[in-house]
């Protein structure tokens, strides 16, 4: 059973950062319970950059057992300061950044992360490689 303690704190991290962001404090509050209690289903994104398509075919040929996916926040990121980081971890080989959390969820869950409170992930799926032009991409369940 999860820690009610930890539940609130971080709802109301959550919640504190949506009204930032522009939500009203009520829905906000909403949003934020409603993404605590369920886990959401989010695709990665920027998965085309760099070398991510050739990890993400050779993640896609791995079984379920030997891969963990950890969010990671990026301070250093130029672009967007609230950047989480999809990283998934190859049982015996390292490590692979394949990409990021689309950046309305990331803005929301950065607060989150930088606070310490544990975020669960999981690969849910690789898609797309299926023809000559189809891109390699990732979906993810997060539960907090």
């Amino acid at each position: 059973m999860k820690d009610i303690r930890t539940i609130r704190q971080t709802v109301a991290t959550m919640a504190n950062q949506l009204h930032k962001l522009g939500y009203s404090l009520s829905q906000a509050f909403k949003t934020a319970w409603k993404r605590v209690k369920e886990s959401m289903t989010c695709r990665v994104s920027g998965v085309t950059y760099e070398n991510r398509q050739q990890l993400l075919k050779y993640i896609a040929g791995r079984k379920e057992d030997d891969l963990t996916v950890y969010l990671r926040r990026d301070k250093a990121n130029t672009y967007d300061r609230y950047a989480v980081a999809v990283v998934i971890g190859i049982k015996g080989i390292g490590y692979a950044h394949i990409g990021y959390l689309a950046k309305g969820l990331a803005q929301s869950m950065a607060p989150v992360l930088d606070k310490g409170i544990q975020v669960k992930s999981t690969l849910k799926q690789i898609t797309g490689g299926y023809g000559y032009k189809e891109a390699f991409g990732a979906l993810i369940n997060i539960s907090v």
